[in-house]
């Protein structure tokens, strides 16, 4: 059947974008659109000179430029069983005059037709730009085309780390919501080798998780579309070559699926998460990032104690505003230099309160060391112990609260937490319990400082509880010591930090804000 592109498909064909990110409800003709959006780039890719940004003007044909092959493309799945989904609708539509049945390099005999010019066992084809009676196509200028073989690779990504990073003209991602993040990871260097076009179309189906790599890209595109990236949607209704009877087929999944589901998979509208946990995080990105205090204002902190490979994270939180503004990430730090880096910011923002994570304590030498030097120096800090009950009623469901009332923010640049917020996932036990993972299976630590530190922002409430009771729901109170005692411990740990930072002084990793720093 000849393909016509419905509205929302042509839209797709005549962007200019070199990035388009297309999100579509199955049924809605992803697949074939992307396949004939893959042959019309590497149409327009063999009539273009190859330019290298350092010398714009030196226009090179593909052997000039030493490029081989002269265009190279690549369709990349999850799976290998989705592999050969793509695969056969390649088979099935790219015309037969222009599959070669050798390699171009070592054979001059490009004869057409399908023969052994798909390769089955590797999953590649070459393909040259020639006519049905085998005369070399010309561009539309009438002249040869300086790009006139193309090497067309399908790739799976179920192995991340089998994608090796190789100059590309155009990558097609197809089921993009099923891709890791480490694939992605893996993938976005290909679009950025001198010589190379590095044009790509990713599509899918709109992931589980607004967290998702996919998601995030897609409601960029969407907001801030540009020359580099544009993006598209379109719903399985929209498809004119469905009949009423699928139409209607559709609609009746409808009464069986979970809405969300159910919209997404057809309406191709992104689910705020599983579990739908915390909502309106995105209005809750609008704050600015502070450098120092400012005067008059009172601030408290949330502090995540990092575990094996988790990250250790403070968060800071104007007391009265519930405003973050600042926030330090410690990656594979001893305890020693995370005790320095506490304390620095605890003195640089006068610190009111810090709410810290003490689950573990009394069994983990680095936490109960940390905590206890707090206290001896005297830091104000909470520890408070994550249990079910406590981690939802004292910090997730009070989050969720000021959420959706709009108060509490944080700036707008701090991606891994609106991330990592929108991955929360929540269930109930039968015994009304809760449970909280996250989604992607990724870390929550910035979630949990931030949680936490809200925790801090009732000024009234809890300073009352902290000063009236001996214990209160969640927390242990702070414990102060007599002044021997507290000189005596002050001088124990004063040498132990010394011993230990010198240890460790050459190997630790620290990054605050987002930027790694070397101490």
């Amino acid at each position: 059947m000849p393909y016509k592109p419905h509205e929302h498909q042509l839209k797709l064909h005549q962007s200019k974008a070199k990035v388009k990110w297309n999100q579509t409800g199955r049924r809605g003709g992803k697949t074939r659109s992307a396949l004939e959006e893959d042959l019309a780039v590497i149409e327009e890719l063999s009539q273009e000179y190859v330019v290298f940004p350092n010398d714009p003007d030196n226009r090179m044909n593909a052997e000039e430029a030493r490029l081989v092959p002269a265009i190279h493309v690549w369709t990349v799945a999850p799976t290998k069983a989705q592999m050969y989904q793509v695969w056969n609708e390649m088979q099935a539509f790219i015309p037969e005059h222009l599959v070669s049945k050798t390699n171009p390099y070592r054979d001059n005999k490009l004869g057409g037709g399908r023969g052994s010019g798909f390769k089955e066992d590797a999953l590649h084809v070459w393909l040259v730009f020639r006519d049905s009676n085998g005369r070399w196509l010309r561009g539309k200028d009438g002249k040869p085309r300086p790009r006139p073989v193309v090497f067309w690779e399908l790739k799976s990504a179920d192995n991340p780390e089998s994608l090796q990073s190789v100059g590309l003209d155009f990558l097609h991602i197809t089921e993009a919501q099923e891709i890791a993040e480490i694939g992605w990871n893996k993938l976005r260097p290909t679009l950025s080798s001198p010589g190379r076009a590095g044009r790509a179309l990713v599509e899918g189906i709109p992931p589980v998780s607004p967290g998702h790599w996919f998601a995030r890209n897609f409601k960029r595109a969407k907001e801030k579309p540009s020359s580099r990236r544009e993006s598209f949607s379109w719903t399985a209704f929209d498809n004119p070559l469905l009949t009423e009877e699928q139409k209607e087929e559709i609609r009746d999944d409808k009464e069986t699926m979970m809405e969300d589901d159910w919209n997404r998979l057809y309406m191709a509208i992104q689910p705020e998460g599983v579990g739908a946990f915390f909502r309106k995080v995105d209005k809750a990105a609008i704050a600015t990032q502070l450098l120092r205090p400012k005067p008059n204002d009172e601030y408290v902190a949330g502090l995540d104690l990092g575990r094996s490979n988790d990250a250790t994270v403070l968060i800071i939180k104007n007391r009265r505003t519930r405003e973050s503004v600042y926030a330090t990430e410690l990656l594979k730090t001893d305890w020693t230099i995370q005790m320095e880096v506490v304390r620095t910011e605890a003195r640089r923002w006068n610190l009111k309160q810090i709410v810290m994570d003490s689950t573990g304590l009394g069994g983990q030498f680095a936490r109960d060391i940390m905590y206890n030097e707090m206290l001896a120096e005297g830091i104000p800090v909470i520890a408070f112990n994550f249990t079910p009950v406590s981690k939802y009623h004292d910090l997730f469901l009070p989050y969720r609260v000021a959420l959706e009332h709009e108060q509490v923010t944080f700036p707008v640049d701090w991606t891994k937490l609106s991330t990592q917020l929108m991955d929360i996932s929540h269930k109930e036990t039968a015994n009304r319990g809760h449970v909280f993972t996250t989604i992607s299976g990724k870390h929550d630590d910035w979630v949990d400082a931030e949680v936490l530190a809200l925790h801090g922002c009732d000024p009234v409430e809890y300073a009352q509880k902290a000063r009236t009771k001996k214990s209160f729901k969640g927390a242990e109170p702070l414990r102060p010591l007599n002044t021997m005692r507290r000189r005596r411990k002050g001088s124990f740990f004063k040498g132990v930090r010394e011993e230990r930072y010198a240890e460790v002084l050459d190997e630790v990793d620290v990054v605050i804000n987002g930027e790694p720093v070397k101490m």
